[in-house]
């Protein structure tokens, strides 16, 4: 092996007999979501039970969304694959922890992959926005994901096995959005881009660590619970609708197939990536 600077010349198992379809298969693997009781956070969980992985759903609520959590179960049980809930303050680096430590003594399957749906907005004036407002959305945002991040990492590290992190960021990482006042929340999921590719880095080559790779998706408007309020304004939908190439705004289940390809072999060897899910928002 050729070391240096503290990086190493890692081999892995090929995945080319593998079909194409296989490729994004996550059998004999535990992911681990954050906002795992939410409308995005649960669509991956469908996505990677039905591709053979086990799935632990994290989230603030005491209980998950009722309908789609029904559906969660249900899938599990068809693809013989096994789900489980807890309710978590992932800001809390004591708390996640200890739900590491738990959830990590009832799963089948070592941890290889984590997605961070977690997350908050909040829109107002830059001028009025109370500092308290802006702390909370760092907290969960930033500090949220770092710290799920790590106690991850850890994890892997300490069974020595490969990984995957998928960390939901924003088109709003990418520019000050049209007509909407979101500062705080547009610097975080900035935050958020900067710490994928800075772990991406620590983690991709450094001796005595296994592969860890980290990469983000930068998702556009999408029409869920949380953002139904600001949708509720007058001509709001049609305006935000008409700030991308596809004229319309997302549902929560078209980032099942991003994450997926992040999440999987498929993207074996992509890192330090952040993949636009936009409808071509930022792309004008």
């Amino acid at each position: 092996m050729s070391q240096s600077r503290g990086r190493e010349i890692k081999l892995r198992a090929s995945t080319a007999h593998l079909p194409t379809k296989d490729l994004f298969r996550l059998d004999e693997q535990t992911i681990l979501i954050t906002g795992g009781g939410g409308s995005v956070g649960l669509e991956v969980a469908t996505s990677v039970l039905e591709s053979g992985g086990d799935v632990v759903c994290v989230d603030r609520a005491e209980r998950p969304l009722e309908e789609p959590w029904a559906k969660v179960q249900q899938l599990a049980e068809q693809h013989k694959t096994q789900v489980w809930y807890y309710m978590c303050d992932i800001t809390n680096a004591d708390a996640v922890h200890e739900l590491f430590e738990t959830a990590t003594t009832k799963t089948r399957y070592p941890l290889k992959g984590l997605v961070t749906c977690a997350g908050i907005s909040g829109e107002g004036p830059t001028v009025d926005f109370s500092v308290a407002q802006v702390r909370n959305i760092m907290d969960i945002n930033v500090m949220g994901t770092f710290i799920c991040a790590q106690a991850a990492a850890k994890e892997m590290i300490k069974h020595n096995v490969t990984g995957s992190m998928v960390f939901v960021a924003s088109m709003s990482a990418h520019g000050s959005n049209k007509g909407v006042d979101t500062t705080a929340y547009n610097t975080s999921k900035s935050a958020v881009l900067q710490m994928a590719r800075s772990m991406a880095a620590e983690w991709g080559s450094r001796i005595g660590y296994p592969t860890i790779r980290v990469n983000s998706i930068s998702p556009g408007y999408i029409k869920t619970r949380l953002t139904s309020g600001s949708l509720s304004e007058p001509n709001r939908e049609k305006e935000w609708s008409e700030d991308n190439m596809l004229n319309r705004l997302s549902t929560a289940d078209e980032f099942r197939g991003p994450i997926m390809f992040l999440l999987s072999e498929a993207s074996s060897f992509v890192t330090g990536a952040d993949l636009r899910a936009d409808g071509g928002h930022t792309a004008w």
